[in-house]
């Protein structure tokens, strides 16, 4: 035995193994007469991108529904804006109808501002062919988090979907509307194109484990009946754990005879050495499923203590099972790994798990986030400042912000100190470049502005925007939208008496004064290199 065909993490998408019916319900919408588009959605490392790139393998050559089949992974490289989608988009059409040897590939210019027009065009001449491309959109969530993408993108997609010589499916890790990053592009009817009910990639089923195990007996290797059901005790058949413990028989017994006793060797040294794939998973999940882990760690939970989608996602993931009433451990693995994690779990409760004590904690992790930050170079004033900020949010909440508007001002004589010379001139270039582009620097005669409002203003230009470049030294924009955060509520501290109808809580001032050390942070960071 040499090649191990089980792969945990890698630069490439494994060989799929199994999931045969997942197979057979995505293609009994994309097969029959009047195909779907389709939806594929489950939680990161259970086997979606392996999925999807069978499928698209699968078609690639041509079948009796599909020319060929386009493969887009969106995890990598990233589109940021509309047109570097529909760059990436024509791309991956014209290479999939070069590859079948259509010459539609030469339409499809993918420097044409109006691309989404040739592709229009493209789709109806397939049309007429009668012949169809799919198209595997897989990462789709990694898109819809950016928010340089507009309706206008989804809507013109949309269009093209209408097609019935274009199929989608894509992959992500949740519903695709609730991963949409704006209120704008949720309210693109795009997300309606799509069949109503995704297709949801879990743990393994019974019919998937032979052919995860088939390489091991193809290469000698023989299970006794215990050994198949303990792999599944110990991995809860989440795919990556699965895959894990396989790997590691296949390393340590080739061509040997498979019990209890080996399977329970090959996942302890899941425990003791290979702990990453653990907290992979752990990381994906949130605090609420983090803590009915905890509690499964040590005992069962009544069904009547869980919400239903609280249940369904333990489930879902491989953690646990419902058995008479009781959700139950499933995943000795996890199981472990989550006991390792509950005193953290517990404390975390302990101290913010209430309104309350949250109100009484907060303050000490932000003064705990303040020692983090700590650098040379560090603004003894600017310091002092920040950390009375801190004591005051609980249980002074209002005066914290009395604080901000001085940690604003300092920051800006700081930043003043280090991009202009001692008078605070302007230089001449910097008011020539924004006066050509149409802007107003709002200056006081070449001179810096006195007011910290007009100064932020100055401070956006400085750090480039839209109509200008950057032309500050060491300042960047972090730094300035903080800045000017801080500014604006500073004022607002300011003016309390303007609003009596505004509530300063301890969660709101907390909030201001965790963006205040941030910007300590980022503010010091830039400024590492003029002290130098």
């Amino acid at each position: 035995m040499t090649n191990n065909p089980y792969q945990v993490f890698g630069a490439s998408i494994p060989p799929m193994l199994g999931r045969a019916s997942l197979m057979q319900h995505i293609e009994s919408h994309l097969l029959k007469p009047s195909p779907d588009h389709v939806s594929v959605v489950g939680p990161a490392h259970y086997g979606k991108s392996v999925l999807l790139r069978h499928l698209a393998d699968a078609h690639h050559s041509g079948s009796s529904h599909y020319l060929t089949t386009a493969h887009i992974h969106l995890r990598h490289d990233i589109p940021a804006s509309d047109s570097a989608f529909k760059q990436r988009f024509a791309e991956a059409v014209r290479e999939a109808l070069q590859a079948a040897g259509s010459d539609l590939s030469d339409w499809v210019d993918v420097e044409d501002e109006n691309i989404h027009e040739l592709l229009g065009l493209v789709f109806d001449e397939l049309e007429g062919k009668r012949v169809r491309l799919l198209v595997v959109l897989d990462g789709l969530d990694y898109v819809l988090a950016a928010t340089g993408l507009t309706r206008n993108l989804w809507d013109q997609l949309r269009v093209l979907a209408q097609k019935p010589s274009l199929r989608l499916v894509t992959g992500s890790r949740r519903p695709l509307r609730e991963l949409c990053r704006t209120e704008e592009s949720r309210t693109s009817d795009f997300w309606e194109i799509f069949y109503d009910e995704p297709v949801r990639v879990a743990v393994l089923g019974d019919a998937d484990w032979p052919a995860f195990l088939q390489p091991l007996r193809d290469g000698g290797c023989v299970f006794d009946e215990s050994a198949r059901k303990e792999i599944a005790n110990w991995t809860g058949g989440v795919p990556v754990l699965v895959c894990a413990v396989l790997q590691k028989l296949w390393e340590d017994h080739p061509g040997e005879s498979i019990s209890k006793l080996e399977i329970d060797r090959a996942a302890n040294t899941m425990l003791d050495g290979r702990r990453e794939v653990l907290a992979t998973l752990w990381e994906d999940c949130n605090h609420e499923l983090h803590a009915d882990l905890g509690v499964l760690s040590a005992r069962d939970i009544p069904c009547a203590d869980l919400s239903d989608s609280r249940r369904r996602t333990v489930e879902e993931r491989g953690f646990g099972r419902v058995s008479s009433n009781r959700l139950r451990g499933s995943c000795r693995l996890m199981q472990r790994y989550a006991k390792e994690q509950a005193p953290a779990l517990a404390d975390l409760n302990r101290l913010f798990g209430t309104a309350s004590g949250f109100e009484t904690h907060i303050r000490s992790l932000l003064e705990l986030r303040l020692i983090q930050i700590k650098r040379p170079h560090w603004d003894e004033e600017l310091h002092a400042s920040v950390s009375n900020a801190v004591r005051a949010v609980s249980p002074a909440p209002e005066q914290a912000l009395t604080w901000v508007r001085s940690i604003a001002n300092r920051v800006l004589t700081l930043i003043w100190q280090a991009e202009l010379p001692p008078d605070r001139t302007l230089p001449a270039e910097w008011l020539d470049e924004w006066r050509s582009n149409g802007l107003d620097p709002r200056d006081d005669r070449g001179r810096l502005p006195r007011g910290a409002g007009p100064q932020c203003h100055i401070l956006r230009l400085v750090t480039g925007s839209d109509r200008t470049r950057r032309q500050s030294k060491y300042v960047t924009k972090t730094t300035y939208l903080f800045v000017d955060h801080l500014q604006s509520v500073g004022d607002f501290g300011q003016h309390r008496s303007d609003f009596p109808n505004t509530k300063v809580t301890i969660g709101f001032s907390a909030a201001v004064v965790l963006a205040a050390i941030s910007l300590v942070e980022s503010l010091t960071g830039d400024l590492e290199a003029w002290h130098s």
